[in-house]
């Protein structure tokens, strides 16, 4: 009788063993599926992306790491970026580095993160951390605490909004000093 007992606690162990298993193992393959939805469909190492409006370019986007996540219409941008800015007749404006950044696909907007340095033609540079280029209104915007050096002035604010060649540019909350006379009268 004792020895049946042993054989029936036994079984009922090893059921319950075999019954939560299977359960692990549909959560792992739950897993398994969420993860390979976070998987880029591709990859690439020091390449370049161009990116135009009406057939002519306006960025040329230069990346150590560069993951395209298609569902999403997502690419992302590590391992250090370069873009080069060019106008609507195609000459060079500016040159931005960052840390890191990110493509809309959709709308072709581009964020720049990290570190973010833009060195215009005319001389111009804009220090900040974050910077979206919005190709709907051809301007680069930001939001966080900016930078701006020009001819011997420097201009600190939050927020900033311009043109690629920082040719005509806003900041929010200016600041600074300037090493030029300013007719406080005018």
């Amino acid at each position: 009788m004792l020895h049946s007992k042993h054989i029936y606690l036994i079984s009922l162990l090893l059921s319950l063993l075999l019954i939560s298993s299977c359960s692990k193992r549909e959560d792992q393959n739950d897993m398994i599926i969420s993860d390979t939805e976070m998987l880029p469909e591709q990859e690439s190492w020091n390449s370049t992306i161009t990116l135009t409006s009406n057939g002519k370019i306006i960025a040329l986007v230069h990346s150590g790491h560069m993951s395209q996540f298609s569902n999403k219409k997502l690419i992302l941008l590590d391992d250090k970026i370069e873009i080069d800015f060019y106008d609507s007749e195609e000459n060079h404006t500016s040159h931005l580095t960052a840390e890191s950044g990110e493509i809309n696909e959709r709308l072709k907007n581009l964020k720049a993160i990290g570190n973010v340095i833009v060195v215009s033609d005319s001389g111009e540079t804009l220090f900040t951390e974050e910077l979206l280029w919005n190709n709907k209104l051809q301007k680069i915007i930001s939001e966080v605490n900016v930078m701006i050096t020009v001819e011997g002035d420097t201009l600190y604010g939050v927020g900033f909004e311009s043109d690629a060649g920082l040719d005509n540019w806003t900041i929010k909350e200016p600041r600074g000093r300037t090493s030029r006379l300013v007719d406080i009268d005018e």
